[in-house]
């Protein structure tokens, strides 16, 4: 493939059937993004077909469920009945959904924009900069740039290329490696976003 011959692939381990460890190239999907603009198809390797499967259409439109961080908080009297309620919501949420929205968090909003700004700026490097300026998922626990759940060389492909790290706990130092040094503040955002989320999970556990 053209991707394959400028080097725009991750390189990704896994266990065949007979146990033993192989490497695949997997596409970078935001290059291949680039190269299909105008195009109306997707390569086959990210093609799922399900013969089977029926098109579900919703007559009501459900929302996502969203829970109320500062009703976690409370604990004093009279709140408890209102923070088991929320409880309720969020393991119902959790079950039923598998995801959830949050609200007063306590995270100041220019600190989502930072977040948000140097994650969007990192994607936005050439490729051979985001390779090098971050470890791979070969090199600490599935964490880094690239791609994870590979298992196989011709299973299906999931449309997303990932960025995975470690933030906590607070002054760990393996995994820090694969954080991209570029830009050079990424740090900076992640690390206060995940304190501040790592108090609010404190006063709720109370």
């Amino acid at each position: 493939m053209e991707e394959e011959d400028k080097g725009y692939f991750h390189e990704a381990s896994f266990i065949d059937k007979e146990g033993q460890l192989r490497t695949s190239k997997v596409p970078v999907v935001q290059e291949l993004a680039r190269q299909l603009q105008g195009l109306n198809h997707l390569p086959d390797k990210f093609k799922r077909v399900h013969p089977d499967h029926q098109p579900v259409t919703p007559s009501v439109a459900l929302p996502i469920p969203t829970i109320n961080m500062a009703k976690l908080r409370l604990v004093a009297e009279p709140q408890p009945k209102v923070r088991a309620q929320e409880l309720a919501k969020l393991a119902s949420a959790a079950k039923e959904w598998g995801m959830f929205l949050i609200m007063d968090h306590g995270v100041p909003s220019n600190v989502l924009h930072g977040v948000k700004d140097v994650v969007k700026g990192f994607f936005g490097l050439p490729f051979e900069e985001k390779k090098a300026s971050v470890g791979s998922y070969a090199s600490v626990e599935n964490m880094g740039y690239g791609r994870n759940f590979v298992k196989s060389e011709d299973q299906p492909l999931d449309w997303i290329d990932r960025l995975t790290m470690k933030a906590a706990p607070e002054g760990a130092s393996e995994g820090l490696h694969v954080w991209p040094q570029k830009p050079t503040n990424f740090r900076y955002f992640p690390q206060n976003t995940c304190m501040l989320l790592s108090w609010c999970a404190t006063c709720t556990d109370k």
